[in-house]
């Protein structure tokens, strides 16, 4: 019967309000407000829950919902919302009644909520054969819908979408974590319970600090079901820190367990519960789509509920209002979408790179090479063969990132990897590079670990040194390219430029080093080959938006910016033994937007070898193109060899690494 089918990813925190209000707004529980069904604003000093009279207050309540986009322009809307005392038969039978009413009182939009099967799944859990009962109740109702619509001669005319608010996973009080058990004073503080976890202070005024709070709850028990995060270093994918009703200290909750302060007398009245990653399999939901509007038998890939919103208003005929979907990311599943998207345009091109006036002896890095004939061969190379290199386009098979602020840079080129040098953050903006399967390398072995050498193309002013980076012995430099994908001396020695490093935390090296020569090698031996695209993030008030170079600055003082965050896109062709310059077919990507921290407490194993968890990480910041590109104001795969609608749904598809979960 149903014409557009596809999985369907909800929003943190995984809640009843706050994904029902992404649906109509396209916003982000951070963005709208309405950050969980419990919530505390420190300004208004007022709590709002679902059984309250507060929700009612419109001052809880930002963005725009689709009924009020409606209203604005004209379309009379009208919803039937969560009405328990009213049973689901009576609102099916009030809607279609509506559809009676004359021209001039008639709505144009409806909407309707059922409480089902979500009552029922926390009761009984997902997987219990008593929940068959409840689902049938539904498909009838949906039928009721339908059979009303056909009797009106309305079913070949109106555009119907069915559509969950959240998953549901298995959940029981024999699988809850008491805080009371880690040693906290419990009655100080105040916990938003459940299947992930929101911490404060019981009294405001009270003093408090979230990091030690996140320390005493960081790997303290072996059997830990749970992990401890500052809302600014929880996965970006889950766009959950950027308001002041989002608690400093959010608890990240291993599936199918909850958290709760006590453990509390009396027996345990459910069997399932929402909530968790929503990477996890289990919280996604459907998406059903029926009309003329919608390609007929048509699935299309896994999507954001913020991305409902605008495809709502392209069937209304609407204009959106400002949001976070990416408008036109779903036009595949429209039969002819209103909505052409366009390309944005550059807003500032690379800079030529001017000859070099200084010497190399004025480059005081602080820094030291092994062999400083090699440095001079390598950098008296580095115009000759510029120019050649221009035309070079392996490593940007899908085009150049375009910068999309203004700035000053320069485009850097070599054997190996192209960089985009930012003049004014004295670091590239993006390197990238493609990696083949790769035999062994006959170079010799790699420079000492402190070699990082001076690039005659960048003016002295422009380029940080070993000194600003060392000067509180707690950063180090990090390569963008590793040379040790580097078959050759020569381009090894062109990784070791200062050019192509960021400020680094020893840490996160250890990190950022198995990703680089473990993950990619393994991926392009699995794939054929792969295209990289890597830079820094600097996200300082984590609004998910690239900070400007003010407030980088202004920032960092004195020192060196130092990333809040590393990315990395991998690209590779899905067809068999293509190559990605060769690729003209399907694509598969999988991004990272890994925290930049001093420490890895994220993993109670960090101790012992990366193989042994490194990969957690990377599963665990998984992240969308979209993301990135929001975070560092860059566009990228402007010359993909696909529709530019499809290249959005590329940008916006989630690699959630849980396939078989």
């Amino acid at each position: 019967m149903w014409d557009t089918l596809s999985s369907y990813e909800t929003n943190v925190p995984f809640k009843t309000f706050p994904n029902l209000y992404t649906l109509a707004t396209g916003l982000y529980p951070e963005s709208h407000g309405i950050v969980c069904n419990s919530m505390y604003d420190p300004v208004f000093d007022a709590n709002f829950n679902l059984r309250g009279r507060e929700k009612l207050n419109h001052r809880w309540w930002g963005g725009q919902p689709i009924w009020i986009t409606a209203e604005k322009q004209g379309v009379k809307a009208a919803t039937f919302f969560w009405p328990w005392v009213i049973p689901l038969e009576r609102r099916i039978l009030t809607m279609l009644s509506w559809l009676h009413l004359p021209d001039d009182e008639r709505p144009y939009v409806y909407a309707v909520h059922s409480e089902q099967p979500d009552t029922f799944g926390h009761r009984l859990g997902p997987l219990s054969n008593e929940l068959d009962n409840p689902l049938r109740e539904i498909d009838n109702i949906i039928g009721q819908l339908m059979n009303g619509l056909k009797q009106m001669n309305l079913h070949r005319c109106v555009n119907v979408i069915i559509v969950g608010d959240h998953g549901m996973e298995e959940a029981h009080c024999d699988r809850t974590e008491y805080l009371s058990s880690y040693g906290l004073s419990v009655n100080e503080l105040t916990l938003i319970a459940g299947s992930s976890g929101r911490l404060r202070p019981k009294n405001q005024s009270m003093p408090y600090d979230p990091k030690e709070l996140v320390a005493n709850l960081t790997c303290k028990m072996p059997n830990q079901h749970f992990k401890a995060y500052l809302k600014q270093h929880l996965p970006k994918r889950l766009h959950y820190a950027n308001n002041r009703r989002i608690e400093d200290v959010h608890l990240l909750m291993e599936r199918k367990w909850l958290v709760a302060m006590n453990r509390l007398p009396g027996s345990c009245g459910y069997f399932g519960d929402h909530g968790f990653d929503n990477k996890i399999n289990s919280m996604q939901t459907i998406f059903l789509g029926y009309g003329p509007s919608f390609k007929f038998r048509t699935e299309v890939p896994p999507f954001e509920n913020i991305e409902l919103y605008n495809v709502m208003c392209d069937l209304l005929g609407l204009t959106p209002a400002p949001n976070n979907g990416t408008h036109g990311s779903l036009n595949s599943m429209l039969k002819d979408p209103p909505y052409t998207p366009i390309q944005p345009e550059e807003v500032t091109s690379p800079k030529p790179l001017e000859p070099a006036a200084t010497s190399l002896a004025f480059y005081n890095l602080g820094c030291s090479c092994d062999d400083e004939n090699m440095i001079e061969e390598s950098t008296d190379g580095f115009f000759a063969e510029g120019a050649a290199l221009l035309n070079n386009v392996s490593h940007l098979p899908f085009g150049r990132p375009a910068v999309l602020f203004q700035t000053s840079y320069s485009l850097l080129q070599h054997s190996d990897y192209i960089s985009a040098y930012s003049y004014e953050l004295h670091m590239p903006l993006w390197t990238a590079f493609t990696i083949t399967p790769q035999t062994e390398s006959t170079a010799p072995p790699l420079p000492g670990s402190e070699c990082v050498r001076a690039d005659i193309r960048i003016p002295p002013e422009h380029t940080q040194t070993c000194d600003s980076s060392n000067q509180d012995h707690k950063i180090i430099r990090g390569v963008l390219y590793p040379p040790g994908l580097s078959i050759t001396s020569e381009s090894r020695y062109d990784a070791s430029l200062i050019t192509n490093t960021v400020p680094m935390y020893p840490a996160f090296k250890r990190i950022w080093n198995y990703l680089q020569m473990t993950v990619l090698r393994r991926y392009s031996e699995e794939r054929n080959s792969i295209n990289v695209v890597t830079g820094p993030i600097f996200d300082y008030d984590f609004d998910g938006l690239r900070d400007t170079v003010e407030k980088i600055i202004e920032h960092a003082g004195d020192s060196a910016p130092v990333p809040t965050h590393l990315y990395m896109i991998i690209m590779s062709c899905e067809g068999e033994n293509a190559t990605v310059e060769e690729c003209d077919g399907s694509i598969s990507t999988v991004s990272f937007i890994l925290p930049h921290r001093p420490d890895n407490s994220e993993s109670c194993n960090s101790s012992e070898e990366p193989s042994c968890w490194v990969e957690d990480i990377l599963r665990t910041h998984t992240a969308r193109i979209r993301d990135v590109e929001l975070l560092t104001g860059l566009d990228f795969y402007r010359s993909i060899a696909l529709p530019y609608t499809n290249t959005l749904t590329l940008k916006t598809y989630l690699h959630t690494f849980e396939e078989n979960v």
